[in-house]
């Protein structure tokens, strides 16, 4: 294979993934790692792609992420199975706390379809509260104050004050990005949200992220939340294996959803690597 099909190869996987580690390109591409690296390193600098560690991303521009209900279109697939997936850690009797992003919402969507005895959900999201209404043996807590009509959701001091008197069991977050070093980021323009976040993992005693493959090695201008803060992470299965490791190598759990249609969809199970005390 000429080096010019080679990298064309490659640009067509990493538009068609998304995101896509250094060994599976090398598996698909019949060549090594070295060469898959050598040839990543090159697109980046060509701006064909986002290099990443451990693999290769689509190029996404750095923009303001679009309000909440638009993120709801992206990724539905993937949201859809990490949501599924998440609603395993929960138990009756659990007080949770479900932040204001796309993702965690398809977590509520599946807290609806089951059975409930006792559960009490913490919420600043006008839309999850929306979607759990009703739902027999759940119990939800929304957090007032400023509403962000882009976000469907209170933000601010006023949040951060009421989240000071409550005592969450496991909190379920959203991200803008996730980085094995930076952790949790996002840009100067969602200040006001980083701060509720913030007050949300103070407030609870496990910390477990949903992040589909797209929110990997994304790293913004400010720190959210710390690696040594999270406790879990739910991703799919289009998330490089390499940068997942990192996250394992700092003690971090990592639950792996299975897609509809992939390879392990007909097991019906996730994979994970237990962290060390038991989300």
């Amino acid at each position: 294979m000429l080096k010019s099909e080679r990298q064309r190869g490659i640009i067509q996987e990493v538009t068609r993934q998304g995101t896509i580690s250094v060994a599976e390109l090398a598996a698909r591409l019949g060549v090594s790692e070295i060469t898959i690296r050598r040839d990543l390193d090159e697109l980046g600098r060509l701006g064909h792609l986002q290099r990443i560690r451990g693999g290769a991303r689509r190029q996404v521009p750095r923009v303001p992420e679009p309000p909440v209900v638009q993120r709801q279109l992206a990724q539905a697939r993937e949201k859809r199975a990490i949501g599924l997936a998440a609603v395993e850690l929960i138990r009756d009797g659990d007080v949770v706390a479900l932040d204001a992003s796309s993702t965690v919402l398809e977590l509520a969507c599946a807290i609806v379809t089951r059975s409930w005895r006792n559960l009490q959900v913490v919420t600043n999201s006008l839309i999850i509260a929306h979607e759990l209404a009703g739902a027999s043996g759940v119990r939800v807590v929304l957090i007032g104050g400023s509403i962000n009509y882009d976000e469907m959701a209170a933000f601010g001091t006023m949040v951060e004050e009421m989240l000071k008197r409550i005592n969450i069991d496991k909190l379920f977050l959203g991200c803008r990005g996730i980085d094995p070093r930076a952790g949790l980021s996002n840009d100067l323009q969602a200040e006001v949200l980083i701060g509720t976040e913030r007050a949300l993992v103070a407030a609870s005693r496990q910390v477990i992220v949903l992040a589909d493959h797209t929110k990997f090695g994304q790293v913004f201008l400010l720190q959210s939340v710390p690696v040594t803060d999270i406790d879990a992470i739910v991703t799919d299965s289009l998330t490089p294996e390499e940068l997942l490791q990192e996250f394992r190598r700092q003690d971090t759990r990592v639950i792996v959803a299975p897609l509809e249609d992939g390879a392990d969809a007909q097991t019906g199970q996730t994979s994970e690597v237990l962290k060390t005390s038991e989300v």
